[in-house]
């Protein structure tokens, strides 16, 4: 039996020399946000600097790929050293097809 042939090859979009790969259009879905509090999603944005987490987010932050896992087992072992725990909520209610109102 003859082999089956093969596919075409698709040919790939040459991409702009110097531009970071983008899997998805930030530009697209950030303006389709329309709650200015959706746009931030940094641990200051939500919490501020003064949340019980505001040292870990600053050198966690800066840390990427295979060494973050690394670095939070160490913050981890170490002692408690924030301040209050905020109490409050900060979730925010979406408009739901289903409410008639």
């Amino acid at each position: 039996a003859p082999a089956p042939a093969a596919a075409p090859a698709k040919k790939k979009a040459p991409r702009a020399p110097g531009r970071q790969f983008e899997r998805v259009d930030s530009a697209r879905w950030l303006a389709a946000i329309s709650d200015e509090r959706l746009k931030d999603n940094s641990y200051e944005g939500t919490y501020g600097a003064g949340g019980w987490g505001a040292r870990a987010s600053a050198k966690l932050g800066k840390v990427r790929g295979k060494d973050f896992r690394h670095e939070k087992t160490k913050k981890k072992r170490g002692g408690y050293r924030g301040g209050a725990v905020d109490l409050g909520s900060n979730s925010i209610k979406f408009a739901d097809s289903d409410d008639d109102d």
